[in-house]
């Protein structure tokens, strides 16, 4: 089975239907998925037409139902929408977004404690999506209501990856977590999916921090922290005419990360350079990118005290950066109880963070400890 794996996708701005040349933009890019037996994205904006947001957040994001017709055009049968925005929208937004997928024979995954399991040519496969507390999403899966995002909790999935490869399938796991636009991946999230694969090998598909990180083999495994975007335009808000987060040539260059399965094997994979460019999205056609994902792979390999403290300079650099763009007015304006609930929330999600990941890679020193 030949699977496609795309990263970020949000249809707002320029790369929605609004767009009148949506459609040229993707086309090197619609030619290049009609080849792959499953084209798998993560699919952040909720398709609705409610203009009223969910929730205390910096940023919300949707995509008008009719651009749906862009997943279409560019083959992308299966979405994860185990994010940080899919209910950016509230409820009323996520059962919109859930019936426009199905209403057009998308399937989806990562949801109301659900996965989705593909069998084609032979193979099985069964994807499974979650989201991290380290993103601090709203709208996690509630017992109660049997709703909301699927929450990454180590032990669960451990579990989960354990039970579909005793039946027979092989895993792709498609995972919502760690820092944004920093190139190296939480060191807490390179332990949990090495050691994930100790158990069975699998494929750990990565998103969220919106550009490139290393890639890994190990067990048998393929470990891709963060694939990039596949498209996702400047970010704005109310408070201001100027962009929340404005796209850098970090947040343009990006891949496809392309596997070939079979017999429960990874036989193949390569990474698919993708630019996000003015006129049309470029492909396969940029050495550059590949040399970075080779040099953030590597970096993996460094010691685990050096690799933090590595990180730790990207990650602060990157801190110090927005703060150079905040003036006082920028903090004036958001004082506030919307602010002071992103705080609290904050705190509660780090709480929920160590008790979901650390706990877990605690557990396994104690017992090599023994």
């Amino acid at each position: 089975m030949k699977i496609a794996l795309l990263g970020d996708i949000a249809f707002f701005g320029k790369y929605s239907i609004e767009n009148k040349s949506i459609f040229e933009y993707f086309r090197d890019a619609s030619e290049l998925l009609k080849n792959y037996d499953c084209v798998i994205g993560n699919l952040e904006t909720p398709f609705c037409n409610t203009s009223k947001p969910f929730g205390y957040k910096s940023a919300h994001i949707k995509a008008e139902p009719e651009n749906i017709e862009i997943l279409k055009y560019l083959n992308v049968g299966i979405v994860n929408l185990s994010n940080n925005h899919i209910l950016d929208y509230g409820i009323k937004g996520y059962e919109k977004t859930k019936k426009v997928l199905s209403d057009n024979g998308i399937e989806f995954f990562g949801i109301d404690n659900k996965q989705y399991r593909v069998e084609k040519n032979g193979q099985k496969i069964a994807l499974s999506g979650f989201c991290c507390y380290s993103t601090n999403a709203l709208g996690y899966y509630n017992h109660k209501t049997k709703k909301g995002v699927n929450v990454l909790n180590a032990f669960d999935i451990e579990k989960l990856l354990l039970k579909n490869s005793e039946e027979g399938y092989f895993n792709i796991v498609s995972i919502h977590a760690g820092q944004e636009h920093v190139n190296y991946p939480n060191y807490d999230h390179v332990e949990m999916a090495r050691l994930f694969s100790d158990k069975v090998p699998y494929i750990y598909y990565g998103h969220h921090p919106h550009v490139l990180q290393g890639i890994e083999e190990e067990n048998e495994s393929l470990i891709a922290y963060s694939i990039g975007n596949f498209c996702f335009d400047d970010v704005y808000t109310d408070k201001s005419t100027k962009p929340l987060i404005e796209q850098t040539k970090e947040n343009k260059s990006s891949m496809i990360l392309s596997v070939e399965i079979e017999d429960n094997k990874i036989v193949k994979y390569n990474t698919i350079p993708i630019y996000l460019g003015d006129s049309k999205m470029e492909i396969q056609s940029n050495d550059e990118i590949q040399n970075k994902i080779s040099d953030f792979s590597n970096y993996l390999s460094l010691p685990k005290e050096k690799y933090i403290m590595q990180r730790n300079i990207e990650l602060n650099s990157f801190v110090e950066g927005r703060k150079n763009h905040r003036d006082f007015n920028w903090y004036i304006k958001r004082i506030n109880y919307r602010s002071i609930s992103l705080i609290i929330n904050s705190i509660l999600n780090k709480r929920k963070y160590k008790q979901a990941v650390k706990n877990y890679l605690e557990y396994y020193k104690s017992i090599e400890k023994h």
